[in-house]
């Protein structure tokens, strides 16, 4: 049985871009099935945020989470960063992937991210990331190349084609 008291709970969290936060509240929105609605409802719910429900519900494990210009974190290394660039899967060869400390799923987004204080550009898969809403800017030599500029914490991509 589903508990209709944790519905604006629920709703508070929308905005949370961490993976876990929004597979999470997925889940807990996904059971209450036909009484989604009504708990909705009986939450007062507004009208943004039932399509931010809606839009949630839809998403595809395989949907990118984060788009290009967001500042990021990797979760398990630390390291912060802008992404310049998105894969619909992991498109590294099998050599550096078989060479990866871990080897997350290839059949997820993956992200060409420029490291916060350095010159190294990673390529992590979307499980190993979370949003950084520090809003502070990425100090990486590459950033000037490819981002116009930087409003708001987030990085504005110029048209310069990223590598293949």
């Amino acid at each position: 049985m589903v508990d209709k008291t944790q519905m604006p709970h629920l709703l508070a969290l929308l905005d949370d871009r961490s993976e876990t936060v929004r597979t999470s509240v997925k889940a807990a929105l996904e059971s209450f099935g036909a009484d989604l609605d009504p708990a909705l409802d009986a939450a007062g719910a507004s009208q943004e945020q039932r399509e931010a429900v809606q839009e949630l519900i839809s998403e595809s494990p395989d949907d990118p989470l984060f788009v290009v210009g967001q500042l990021v974190r990797h979760k398990r290394y630390g390291y912060r960063g802008v992404i310049v660039a998105v894969d619909d899967q992991c498109g590294a060869e099998d050599a550096w992937y078989q060479g990866n400390k871990t080897q997350p799923d290839r059949d997820q987004p993956w992200y060409h991210v420029f490291a916060d204080g350095s010159d190294q550009v990673y390529y992590p898969a979307q499980t190993s990331l979370e949003a950084d809403d520090s809003e502070e800017a990425v100090e990486n030599p590459y950033v000037t190349r490819f981002f116009l500029d930087f409003q708001n914490g987030v990085y504005v991509r110029n048209d310069k084609p990223w590598p293949e």
